[in-house]
């Protein structure tokens, strides 16, 4: 499931982040009309989110007017939902007779604004969005991308140190390094204060193992907190988006 969201705030870009990211919807972000159509048609989104809080009525109503007017019909029927700030009788009868098929307030909560968005795709598509989380891939030799981890075995408290090969909403893939004992690791461990860096902010998070061998180790979060949850969505947003 794709959704594009419109708008020339980081703030609002931000809430979005950390609603659907988390809920593997992949999200692109969109900042003037000029890309959007641009994009709409390369891209193909299965839904747009258009703010109208930021932006002007008039310029977001031109853009629905473009699109629903396009000669592809598979543009023509992108979902289009605005995200709003206050309810204005005459400005939601025109957004519907332009097409607009739902709408957001400012205030809605990120598991509002996610089940919102699958249900509208389901609504419009009649099946429920494939989804899956978005996995960014690392490289360790370089110095820009390189993040340790570490955390201790539950069976016999060995340090255990590794490198991020990729990340995503729902977990890790590590190259580990150096030597510990065999049972130091096995799948179905499971692992607390697993710590790590990212843009500055240490992370500190428990985990399960799903996948080892000797020099790789995957790991599934479990019981994330919330300030872990929304610094792990931006940072995939941000690299995946080129950031």
């Amino acid at each position: 499931m794709k959704v594009f969201i419109y708008t020339q705030s980081y703030f609002v870009r931000n809430i979005f982040v950390t609603s659907l990211i988390p809920q593997g919807i992949n999200l692109i972000h969109v900042e003037n009309g000029e890309a959007l159509l641009q994009k709409a048609s390369s891209e193909k989104p299965d839904l747009i989110v258009m703010d109208v809080i930021r932006e002007d009525f008039d310029e977001v109503f031109t853009l629905i007017k473009t699109i629903k007017s396009s000669e592809y019909e598979e543009i023509k029927k992108i979902a289009v939902i605005l995200f709003i700030s206050t309810i204005d009788k005459q400005y939601i009868t025109a957004a519907v007779q332009l097409g607009v098929v739902g709408f957001i307030k400012n205030n809605s909560s990120s598991e509002f604004i996610a089940e919102y968005l699958i249900k509208t795709y389901e609504k419009v598509k009649g099946a429920s969005p494939e989804r899956k989380f978005a996995r960014v891939s690392l490289d360790p030799n370089n110095p820009n991308e390189k993040i340790s981890v570490k955390f201790r075995s539950p069976a016999n408290l060995q340090l255990i140190i590794g490198v991020i090969k990729d990340i995503s909403f729902g977990g890790l893939a590590l190259d580990l390094v150096g030597t510990f004992p065999e049972d130091s690791i096995a799948v179905g461990m499971e692992i607390r204060n697993i710590q790590f860096m990212i843009e500055g902010k240490d992370i500190d998070v428990d985990a399960v193992v799903v996948a080892y061998q000797k020099k790789f180790c995957a790991l599934r979060f479990v019981n994330m907190s919330n300030d872990v949850k929304d610094t792990i969505s931006h940072f995939i947003f941000q690299k995946l988006s080129g950031i």
